[in-house]
């Protein structure tokens, strides 16, 4: 399928990320910070970091915050494939944030000629790589978290030319989504065609440059990585979501989100995968409070640029704040994904970090 033939077929099915089955991960949270058995999730890696050959929905999702001297850069590079209604699509998003010249460069490319059996190894005895369109992903067979990953961006309205050329290596252990890293989480035993599968690597130490038409930048980071795969809904069940992920400085990672529509002040139920340092996990209630609204002047649609995150069960009151308002895709379901900080209280002492700002509401 060609991309002039997809173009308004993915307007209108864009994958929603993460939250097909919301109601089940509401359900399982807890008001207790109680740890989540590792044994209780069927994802395992390497092997889970493999394409999974007939998985309806599949990607791998970069973000994160690089540095450069006084620099600060948010970054987006995502590949991903998704089957629905009797059709495949590859389509890439790519996207870089200037903070300090208040720039943002986006592009999202529905790829041709795709084919889904062949896009990314499947076979974790051989290197594991990830080729589509202008974003590559490579790693040695014997770590595929340790990664090499490219990608190339033609700004959709200025026309400039980004570029990434970056080395990701894992430190620690992956970050399983709502503890168990399925949804609805077993019984029955999970199957790609029926559940969502999702894990992250939250400590990907990075390393390499980017370039932003003719200035190359040497940068630095702890950036993030999304993989999932599974059922990811249908054109007719397109929740909409604001999700929060935050890297503390006290080791702790967070991935909160809501599915509730959001309204300037209100204070909204949500949902926390929270990770210590060491791996431990859990998945607790949580609270979110839009603030700051920004209107896109592309979509017309309205974005928060600051949210309170409360977790109750670990007295953390964090404030997450997009570093620059204007951070959208437009035009593919529109969603806003942007760099942002955190700063506020976790076990009642001071924390700060980097975060993530990502809303969908179109």
């Amino acid at each position: 399928m060609k991309a002039a033939d997809t173009k308004n077929t993915f307007d209108s099915i864009r994958p929603v990320k993460g939250f097909g089955h919301h109601k089940s991960g509401a359900e399982a949270a807890s008001d207790e910070p109680t740890p989540i058995d590792p044994s209780k999730s069927p994802i395992h890696l390497p092997a889970d970091q493999y394409l999974h050959l007939g998985a309806p929905t599949e990607w791998w999702w970069h973000t994160g915050t690089l540095k450069a001297a006084d620099r600060t850069f948010g970054f987006e590079i995502n590949a991903a494939s998704f089957g629905a209604e009797g059709f495949t699509l590859g389509f890439t998003e790519v996207m870089l944030t200037d903070v300090k010249q208040k720039t943002h460069f986006q592009k999202t490319l529905t790829v041709s000629d795709f084919n889904p059996n062949t896009w990314a190894e499947h076979d974790p005895s051989k290197k594991w790589f990830v080729k589509l369109g202008d974003v590559s992903m490579q790693a040695p067979q014997s770590d595929p978290t340790n990664m090499s990953v490219t990608a190339k961006l033609v700004d959709a309205k200025t026309k400039t030319v980004a570029t990434f050329n970056l080395q990701l290596q894992q430190e620690g252990l992956p970050f399983i989504v709502w503890g168990t890293g399925v949804q609805p989480a077993p019984p029955p035993k999970p199957t790609l065609e029926k559940n969502n599968f999702y894990y992250s690597l939250t400590r990907l130490k990075a390393s390499g440059s980017i370039t932003i038409g003719d200035q190359k930048f040497d940068v630095t980071g702890v950036t993030w990585m999304d993989h999932e795969y599974g059922l990811f809904g249908t054109k007719t069940d397109r929740p909409k979501w604001i999700l929060q992920d935050l890297q503390l400085d006290n080791g702790v990672c967070v991935s909160n989100y809501s599915v509730d529509p959001p309204k300037l002040g209100q204070k909204l139920k949500s949902f926390a995968t929270v990770q210590r340092k060491d791996g431990t996990t859990y998945f607790v209630n949580s609270f979110v409070t839009p603030t700051e609204p920004w209107t896109s002047p592309d979509s017309h649609i309205t974005y928060f640029m600051t949210l309170k995150v409360e977790i109750p069960a670990f007295e953390a009151t964090i404030i997450v704040k997009s570093l620059v308002d204007s951070q959208e895709f437009p035009g593919v379901g529109s969603v806003y994904e942007g760099v942002a900080s955190a700063k506020g209280k976790f076990e009642g002492k001071d924390v700060s970090g980097t975060a993530w700002n990502e809303q969908t509401m179109g």
